[in-house]
């Protein structure tokens, strides 16, 4: 009886002391200790707000609970600021952090260079994307307050994200932007890439079951270049990503951003080795469609090739686009049918009077004239009334311009006025040829990018436009953008308007010069038509 007497007592006083211990949540994030309500024996909890603010680096933030008695203390636990809901339990020593999804953060879960490193203040793509989404929102461009929240560490790999994946779930966003490379995952220098290339393919699919399993929408950086890469490390990389336009996720064509044509970076835009320079950082950015979450969020499906479209453009008809906020890198493609001399494009200067164009001359032959007249021919002519599919690349980067007519190819040096408007069809005369799809993508394009196109792929990094052209109200966008095109009439005759308005939003004249209302002719956006 004395022993269980005994027993029992030990058992009292130490239930005595737990319930007298106090837990704190410190850290460098906490501005000062706060002390959890204990809500059940050993078991502590109370909705805190953390304040990283004076923080910018995820990999610098951090909270950990402690107490006196007993004595403890925990690891340091990686977390963004925010109204968090903490319970923490004395006995497993196992603790949360639980808060609502938030529809409009998304997280920026990578490596270095998605943790801007090699830009000034690691202010780096992730961080002007979000800076791009506060100021869409503010100027009533966007409905959505989208917001970037970083959670990349430098060196990681696809391994390491997949280890730290719960870091990515108590960031509690609704979208998550993967930024990796398989500069990190070793593929160079590696004795088997193969076996790199495979993991790296596994491990992302692998992150996007999982981050699309627990209800989120994941976006993928594609990989990007560095000052060490051999050809057969380029290789490799160009192959990773034609893999990625191919997966059922927005993705984003960095490599078309800054490369040099030879897997290294563009002069100029090396901070190190492995690392972009602050401008580097913002070809990145470019390459990032500025509507891309506004069209995930209205439920936009992925793009799927309708290469059946077919449709007539003549007669001083025309088609016209605008990118979205400032482009650098980028490709537009064409698919037509017809040799006829006359224009089949052109890049208008939204400010002063230069252009740049696309041609085909009295030969059938595709002519490219820059805007300061210089001019360059595919030897390859498209006047035997077979479809071609006609490309048109610019490396901002390397001020550097290639025209495709399938897969034959001409370049200049040039660098292209950031902004312009495209008029696809020829406004000066009456020739008529077939179009079938219009492609726009924010970053230029590799060889094998261009091969990949012309055999009936659709690659989706970096795509805003993708039009199947059917018909003069049938235009509709399928990219993830909510960018559209506009189908502008130069006759009225026998048309008459379905809507009598002013002309929508973001329409541009055959000048590339804003719409104004009562001028000549038609214009119809997304299956409407407008008077002008």
């Amino acid at each position: 009886m004395k022993k269980k007497a005994l027993v029992a007592l030990l058992l009292l006083v130490s239930l005595m002391g737990y319930a007298q211990t106090k837990l704190y949540l410190k850290g460098n994030i906490v501005t000062t200790p706060i002390l959890l309500e204990q809500v059940e024996d050993q078991v502590w909890q109370s909705e805190v707000t953390l304040d990283d603010s004076h923080i910018f680096l995820f990999s610098d933030k951090y909270v950990y609970f402690e107490s006196d008695q007993p004595s403890y203390k925990s690891n340091n636990i990686r977390i963004n600021g925010g109204t968090y809901t903490v319970r923490f339990d004395m006995t497993t020593k196992a603790w949360s952090f639980t808060a609502p999804v938030d529809a409009y953060r998304i997280s920026a879960f990578g490596s270095s260079v998605c943790n801007g490193t090699g830009a000034t203040g690691n202010k780096g793509y992730a961080y002007l994307y979000g800076e791009q989404l506060k100021k869409r929102f503010n100027d009533k461009t966007s409905e959505t307050p989208f917001y970037v929240s970083g959670i990349a560490i430098g060196g990681n790999t696809t391994n390491d994200l997949l280890n730290r994946y719960a870091e990515m779930t108590r960031d509690h966003a609704r979208y998550v932007i993967i930024g990796l490379s398989m500069g990190n995952e070793g593929i160079h220098g590696a004795a088997d890439q193969q076996k790199i290339f495979n993991q790296f393919a596994n491990n992302m699919q692998l992150l996007i079951r999982k981050i699309k399993a627990d209800g989120k929408i994941p976006v993928v950086m594609n990989n990007y270049t560095r000052a060490d890469y051999t050809t057969e490390d380029y290789n490799y990389i160009k192959q990773m990503n034609l893999l990625i336009h191919s997966w059922d996720v927005s993705s984003v064509n960095t490599l078309g951003a800054i490369d040099d044509g030879m897997g290294h970076w563009a002069t100029g835009y090396k901070d190190d080795d492995y690392h972009p320079t602050t401008a580097g950082h913002q070809e990145f950015f470019y390459a990032m469609t500025p509507s891309l979450f506004d069209a995930i969020a209205s439920g936009k499906s992925q793009p799927v090739r309708n290469t059946t479209a077919a449709m007539p453009l003549g007669q001083g008809d025309v088609v016209s686009f605008q990118g979205e906020s400032t482009v650098h890198p980028f490709t537009i493609s064409l698919r037509v049918k017809g040799g006829d001399a006359g224009r089949l494009l052109t890049l208008k200067a939204t400010r002063g009077t230069r252009e740049a164009n696309l041609s085909v001359n009295a030969e059938g032959k595709v002519v490219y004239t820059s805007m300061y007249d210089d001019q360059m021919t595919v030897d390859a002519p498209i006047n035997d009334d077979q479809w071609h599919t006609i490309t048109l690349t610019h490396y901002y980067a390397q001020r550097r311009v290639l025209l495709y007519v399938d897969n034959k190819s001409v370049e200049a040096n040039e660098r292209i006025n950031t902004q312009f408007s495209t008029i696809v069809g020829d406004s000066t005369s009456q020739v008529s040829r077939q179009f079938s799809e219009l492609f726009f993508w924010r970053s230029a394009f590799c060889p094998e990018e261009v091969e990949q196109l012309n055999a009936g792929k659709m690659l989706k990094s970096s795509l805003e436009l993708y039009v199947p052209m059917v018909a003069p109200d049938q235009l509709e966008n399928k990219a993830m953008s909510l960018n559209t095109v506009n189908f502008v009439s130069k006759q009225t005759t026998g048309i008459r308007p379905a809507v009598k308005t002013d002309a929508p939003t973001r329409c541009y004249d055959l000048s590339g010069r804003a719409v104004k209302k009562n001028r000549k002719g038609i214009i119809v956006q997304n299956g409407r038509k407008y008077t002008l």
